[in-house]
């Protein structure tokens, strides 16, 4: 990535305009109704635990991400701190739609290798049916199970009760994308 970047350096901003245009703006324009499975609905929320940390973050141990879940709707600017929640999409406390996220593949130049490895999601196509992902939510721990992979342009489901994406190749509209639902 970094001797890309050096070739290219407008590259970065490029390829955080195409994850952004992945998503609909709209999330109503995602299906005429919003997402009701009766498994979320029966599962209430987790405890509140006061050692989990104040910051929304995700966890996935299978490919060493744990990082904080950044909010915004300047998406340029939000991908740059790491992991992005979509707006307008839901949360693991209101799963009216799915949570969206995504992050980066290869990061910016500025970003420490250990930034790197802990907040984009280089290893998102290693991630396998069954793997567990973790959302820490207003000091809620939230547990999600993949359930499907795939790579495509847009994402192909909303069902899921969290997805996740990041490029799959450096100027490819195509993404890898995660779907998993909630277990907890």
């Amino acid at each position: 990535p970094h001797l890309y970047y050096r070739l290219f350096p407008k590259a970065s901003g490029t390829l955080a305009s195409t994850i952004a245009s992945t998503i609909p703006q709209d999330p109503k324009s995602t299906r005429d109704t919003p997402l009701t499975t009766p498994e979320v609905k029966e599962n209430p929320l987790p405890d509140v635990d006061p050692a989990l940390p104040k910051e929304n973050g995700l966890i996935i141990d299978t490919i060493g991400v744990r990082g904080v879940i950044h909010e915004g709707t300047d998406w340029e600017k939000t991908l740059r701190q790491g992991i992005w929640r979509v707006p307008d999409f839901g949360t693991p406390e209101d799963t009216t739609y799915p949570m969206i996220i995504a992050a980066h593949r290869w990061g910016y130049l500025e970003w420490s290798a250990a930034f790197r490895k802990l907040n984009s999601f280089y290893s998102l196509p290693k991630l396998k049916v069954g793997d567990i992902i973790k959302v820490v939510w207003n000091q809620r721990p939230f547990e999600y199970k993949v359930y499907s992979t795939g790579i495509g342009t847009k994402i192909a489901e909303y069902k899921a009760n969290l997805i996740l994406y990041t490029c799959q190749m450096w100027n490819s509209p195509e993404r890898y994308f995660v779907y998993a639902n909630r277990t907890n």
